[in-house]
């Protein structure tokens, strides 16, 4: 796991993909795999799948526990709930929880208020235990999530305290045992 920083008994590389498990390690905190860089501007593709639980890759984020692997920041969600998969999460992020959920224009005002502007995407059952493929796209204050292709979230982010560059990490998260399995990672810096 060159250029990567996270909890070996956690993190793995089988055969090109990386793997993560919670199997036999009982979170009681989230934890990430992090790449070790900063973007602010960028596209990133990767495909991924999970079972057990949900996950997610966060971007423009922050440490919150170096040591624990732990971030804040915005997240697109591997989730099996439809209006989930895809979404945008602010992860321990001034408890702003769900900002945009599949199918969602949203538009965050400079109260920190989200408010649905427009629709994406029909939201349809997506199989997260299977691949599938993932695209951020961030310019400013305006972030793209993409599903196989298809734009999932589109949001323009006014909030006052608002992520404008940070770190990039995919998620194990506490509780159920879970897997997740990630390839084909591409990064563009625009």
């Amino acid at each position: 796991l060159s250029g990567w920083k996270g909890d070996p008994k956690l993190w793995s590389v089988k055969d090109g993909i990386i793997y993560g498990t919670t199997i036999g390690n009982k979170l009681k905190a989230n934890t990430f795999l992090v790449w070790d860089g900063e973007v602010d501007d960028f596209h990133l593709s990767f495909e991924a799948k999970c079972t057990g639980n949900n996950s997610g890759m966060m971007y423009r984020s922050q440490w919150l526990n170096e040591a624990d692997h732990r971030l804040r920041g915005y997240q697109a969600d591997i989730h099996p709930n439809p209006p989930y998969v895809a979404m945008l999460y602010a992860e321990q992020l001034d408890k702003r929880g769900i900002v945009a959920r599949r199918g969602q224009k949203v538009e965050v005002g400079t109260d920190g208020k989200p408010k649905v502007v427009g629709k994406t995407c029909e939201v349809t059952p997506v199989k997260t235990d299977e691949w599938q493929t993932y695209e951020i796209i961030c310019r400013g204050n305006h972030m793209i999530h993409k599903l196989n292709g298809e734009v999932a979230v589109d949001i323009i982010d006014n909030h006052p305290n608002k992520q404008l560059k940070g770190l990039i990490g995919m998620q194990l998260h506490a509780g159920p045992a879970m897997e997740c399995w990630l390839r084909n990672v591409r990064l563009k810096e625009l």
